[in-house]
């Protein structure tokens, strides 16, 4: 038998030094180290990326608009207005996809009178706009509303990292940060919306949730509906969760019944179509006008809407399959007798219906819609899991039957 040759690799991991490096990478110490570092400069790098590479899309110029509405109500005045809070720091080619990348934003480029239709689905996010209306004395309110977004993603980064060492888990950084960009971390923060902000706020109280703060939760809870109306359906899916598993109902109950009513509140003073002319807009076809738009139900397209939801996220987002790998990981750590870890068992149930019932009230399929709830599984489950990649780590073990 002929004798195999080492190869210059096979070498130098047998020499006394790699052995001793590796032994000192392989320490609890170091990787807790290098976990930490792994969160922050992701953290540092996307709001730095954000910051000096923000996107400019759609919805930046409609969030602009709507925060002058407060002092312009002529809609070429507003248009106007709009457009030279945009040119502050817009580079040519964002200008030439803003009024000329798909035939809707050249229509809204063209006509005033319409670009101002689309803003009652924008008002309903009150508080982002007031915020916003707070900041542009010092930052105007194009870099205004990039801090909306950068601020928040920080702080989330802040709050991830918190969570994990409260909870002796920090090596779970390396698996929440893949998490965290496929579910769309970067383009949230890169984006001029309120998503970011709603979801540290949400991510939040779902922490506070998890150490019995539950008043703390909901204060958190109630503003951010206020920042991202659709935050009613995580208050719910809470609220359900709390009655399933024997928590204290109350403070969610009231929580989701007064979001509940401030939102239908809030929608008709911002003279927001409905609920079916927003679904027919977003899912079904979009309108270069919404003044007067309310069409009649139709069951077709309403199944269309759902086929072209489900779609797109099978085939351009994360989000189904972070979901599924989810429930499998929730099953696993169930069956080795990791499940039963104060509340955290119950939060993930929650983010899965959750997740499940926003998809089903509104079938948009992009991963920032979904975010909230991968995110919150996610440290839920790793919080639950508490991995350890050094080698005193333990050894997941079968419950006993």
């Amino acid at each position: 038998m002929r004798g195999s040759k080492r190869s210059i690799v096979d070498w130098a991991a047998d020499t006394r030094l790699s052995k001793c490096l590796a032994a000192w990478v392989a320490s609890r110490r170091v990787l807790d180290r290098l976990a930490i570092s792994l969160l922050v400069a992701t953290t540092l790098l996307v709001a730095a990326y954000s910051w000096l590479r923000p996107d400019y899309n759609w919805d930046m110029l409609a969030y602009v608009a709507t925060a002058l509405e407060d002092r312009v109500t002529d809609p070429v005045e507003l248009h106007d207005r709009t457009w030279d809070e945009i040119r502050k720091g817009a580079l040519e080619g964002d200008l030439y996809r803003l009024q000329y990348g798909y035939p809707y934003n050249r229509h809204q480029w063209e006509h005033p009178v319409d670009f101002q239709s689309q803003l009652s689905m924008y008002r309903v996010k009150v508080a982002y706009i007031e915020l916003l209306r707070v900041i542009e004395p010092i930052f105007g309110l194009d870099r205004g509303a990039m801090l909306l977004s950068i601020l928040p993603a920080i702080a989330f980064g802040g709050l991830s990292l918190f969570w994990l060492w409260r909870e002796n888990a920090l090596q779970g950084a390396f698996f929440l940060v893949p998490m965290l960009v496929m579910a769309d971390y970067l383009h949230m923060t890169t984006a001029v919306t309120p998503d970011m902000l709603a979801a540290v706020m949400a991510v939040g109280a779902i922490y506070l949730l998890s150490k019995e703060r539950d008043i703390l939760a909901c204060l958190l809870l109630f503003a951010a509906v206020l920042v991202r109306p659709d935050t009613l359906i995580l208050t719910l899916a809470l609220t359900i969760t709390a009655f399933l598993y024997a928590w204290r109902r109350l403070p969610l109950l009231i929580t989701f019944i007064a979001s509940f009513v401030v939102c239908m509140l809030i929608e008709k003073q911002a003279g927001h179509p409905g609920w079916w002319a927003h679904f027919y807009f977003s899912t079904v076809k979009i309108q270069n006008s919404m003044a007067g738009f309310q069409p009649d139900f139709s069951l077709m397209a309403f199944v269309r809407g759902y086929i072209r939801g489900v779609t797109v996220a099978l085939l351009d987002n994360h989000w189904p399959v972070l979901l599924v790998f989810g429930a499998a990981t929730w099953g696993l750590l169930v069956r080795f007798g990791k499940g039963q870890v104060g509340r955290y068992n119950a939060l993930v149930f929650a983010m899965f219906i959750g997740m499940l019932g926003k998809f089903a009230s509104f079938p948009l399929p992009d991963d920032r819609f979904y975010f909230v709830f991968i995110a919150g599984m996610s440290t839920l489950l790793i919080v639950m899991w508490k991995p350890r990649l050094d080698k005193t780590g333990a050894r997941l073990k079968p419950a006993a039957m």
